[in-house]
C-alpha cells in the first residue's frame, strides 16, 4: 500500500504542477478508494474523533491505513493551496495533520523521522489560521512527547483559558516534568523555575474557579 501511495503522490503531484487540479483531486480521490476503499470526499467530512474510530479496529489501530489517509489528504491540500482554495486546504492539512498526530502519540519512540519531518511541515501550513480544540489537545501531547516543553505549555494555557477543566491535565502535564533533570527541561525550553511559576499559575485558576462556582445568588 505504502508503495503504491508513492507512485500516487508522484502522479498528482505531476498534475498539480500542470494545474491539472481537477484532474489531481480525481486522481487522489480514485486512490483512496482503490487503497482504503473509502470516498475521500466523504471522508472530509468526518470529525477526528470519527476518523480514529475508523482506522480502529477492536485494540487494534490501523497504523498502515492511517499513513495513507494522512497522505492523501496532505495532497488535497497541497492541490487545493496551489489552486488558490484557502479554506479547504486548511481544512485538509489539519485533518492529515490530526493523522499524524494520532500516529506519532500511538508509535511514540519508534515513529520514523520523515513523519516528524512531515508533522513539521503540516504545523507550518496551518499555523496561521485557529485551530480546532482537539488538534491544540494533540499538539499539545504531541510537543510534550518529542521534549518541545515550552511549546507545550503555551498550548497549555490556550486551552486552559478556553476550557477551564483542562487545569487538572495541566497539572498532571507539570508534575511529569518535575521528574526530568534540569538539562532535559533546559533542551525543552521550559526551565524548573518556570514549570513552579506555570504550576502556581495554574492553582490560581482552580481556586478562582471552585470560589465561582461556590457563590450563591
Amino acid at each position: 500500500m505504502i508503495h503504491q501511495l508513492a507512485q500516487v503522490i508522484a502522479k498528482v503531484l505531476g498534475l498539480s504542477l500542470e494545474k491539472q487540479y481537477d484532474a489531481a483531486l480525481d486522481e487522489v480521490n480514485r486512490s483512496s478508494k482503490q487503497l482504503l476503499g473509502m470516498d475521500l470526499r466523504m471522508l472530509t467530512t468526518l470529525s477526528d474523533e470519527e476518523f480514529v474510530r475508523l482506522l480502529t479496529l477492536g485494540e487494534r489501530f490501523d497504523v498502515e491505513k492511517c499513513v495513507v489517509l494522512g497522505e492523501l489528504l496532505r495532497l488535497v491540500g497541497e492541490v487545493k493551496e496551489r489552486g488558490g482554495d484557502e479554506g479547504p486546504a486548511f481544512r485538509a492539512y489539519a485533518a492529515s495533520l490530526s493523522l499524524f498526530l494520532e500516529l506519532s502519540i500511538r508509535e511514540s519512540g519508534v515513529l520514523p523521522r520523515q513523519y516528524h519531518d512531515e508533522i513539521g511541515m503540516l504545523i507550518g501550513k496551518v499555523s496561521a489560521y485557529e485551530l480546532p480544540v482537539q488538534l491544540k489537545v494533540k499538539l499539545f501531547q504531541y510537543y510534550e512527547s518529542v521534549g518541545e516543553f515550552g511549546r507545550s505549555e503555551n498550548l497549555l494555557f490556550e486551552l486552559a483559558e478556553k476550557d477551564p477543566a483542562f487545569v487538572g491535565q495541566g497539572l498532571q502535564f507539570y508534575r511529569r516534568l518535575q521528574s526530568k533533570s534540569d538539562e532535559e527541561l533546559e533542551r525543552g525550553n521550559l526551565p524548573r523555575k518556570e514549570i513552579d511559576a506555570g504550576i502556581q499559575d495554574l492553582k490560581k485558576r482552580s481556586d478562582k474557579r471552585e470560589q465561582i462556582g461556590g457563590l450563591t445568588w
